[in-house]
C-alpha cells in the first residue's frame, strides 16, 4: 500500500490520549491529510500499561513504532504541549526525509539535555505535586477548565484525563548536532485575550526566526484541538500547505 500523501502524526500532551485530536480528524482529512492521532503508553486507552519503566523514550519509541507500522515518510509531526519533547526526540532520531516538518503546538522547544522540569516555566513545581498509584510515580490529573476548554467539553476533558507517568518530565532528551537539519520548524502558540505575553511556554526566545522558523499564534486555549479545532485545523493546513524551503 502506497504511503500517504501527506501524513501527519497528532501527539497529545501531558495526561491526554489521542481521543483529544478527535474534533480534528475529519476535518483534516476532508482537506486530504492523512492523520494519525497517537496514544502514548502509560495514558487514555493504555492506561493500563502505566509501569515505573515510562519515560519520555517510550514514548519517543510510541511514535516511531507508528511511522514504521504505517510505512510512513515525509511525516508532519503536531507535538502538542509535552508531545512536542516527544516530537523533538522522534526527529533526532529519523531526521529529514522521514519527518518534513516539526510543529509546535503551545509547546516547549527543547535543546539538547533539557527534559520538561528544566524547560518549563513551572518545573520546579512538579516534584512537590507527584504522588504515587498501584507503585508508579504519577503526576495526578489537572483541572480541565486551566486547558482552555469550557462547557460540555470541560467535563469531557476532566473524565478523560490520566495520571501521568513521572519518568516522563525527568528524562532529558538528547538532540545530537544537526537533528533538525532539513526539517521545517513551526511554533504555533495558544494566546487567549487574557495572556498575549503569558502564555503557558511564555520563553519563546529559541524561535529562531531568522534560521527559517515560521510563528504563528492561534486564539484558542492551551487545548486548540477541543477549543478551536476548525481554527486549528485551518492553521495546520496552511501551514502545511506552504511549505518554506529549509537548508
Amino acid at each position: 500500500m502506497p504511503t500517504p500523501d501527506h501524513p501527519m502524526i497528532l501527539i497529545p500532551g501531558a495526561q491526554h490520549g489521542g481521543w483529544c485530536w478527535r474534533k480534528t480528524l475529519g476535518p483534516l482529512r476532508a482537506r486530504g491529510y492523512a492523520p494519525y492521532a497517537v496514544t502514548l503508553t502509560g495514558l487514555g486507552e493504555r492506561a493500563h500499561l502505566l509501569a515505573p519503566d515510562v519515560d519520555l523514550d517510550t514514548h519517543i519509541t510510541d511514535v516511531l513504532q507508528m511511522i514504521e507500522a504505517e510505512e510512513l515518510t515525509g511525516v508532519s509531526l503536531v507535538g502538542h504541549s509535552y508531545g512536542g519533547m516527544v516530537a523533538a526526540g522522534v526527529t533526532a532520531r529519523l531526521r529529514h526525509p522521514a519527518v518534513r516538518r516539526l510543529i509546535y503546538l503551545d509547546s516547549p522547544v527543547p535543546v539538547d539535555g533539557d527534559s520538561i522540569i528544566s524547560v518549563t516555566p513551572f518545573g520546579e513545581q512538579l516534584p512537590r505535586m507527584r504522588t504515587v498509584v498501584d507503585g508508579v510515580g504519577v503526576l495526578p490529573p489537572g483541572e480541565a477548565a486551566a486547558m482552555g476548554v469550557h462547557g460540555d467539553d470541560a467535563a469531557w476533558v476532566q473524565r478523560r484525563l490520566s495520571p501521568h507517568p513521572y519518568a516522563t518530565v525527568t528524562t532529558p532528551l538528547h538532540l545530537p548536532d544537526g537533528w533538525n537539519d532539513g526539517v521545517e520548524q513551526v511554533y504555533i502558540r495558544c494566546v487567549t485575550g487574557h495572556d498575549e505575553d503569558h502564555g503557558p511556554w511564555a520563553d519563546m526566545s529559541r524561535v529562531d526566526t531568522s534560521a527559517g522558523w515560521r510563528s504563528f499564534e492561534l486564539r484558542s486555549g492551551h487545548d486548540a484541538m477541543i477549543d478551536e479545532p476548525v481554527k486549528l485545523v485551518e492553521l495546520l493546513d496552511e501551514v502545511c500547505a506552504t511549505e518554506e524551503v529549509v537548508a
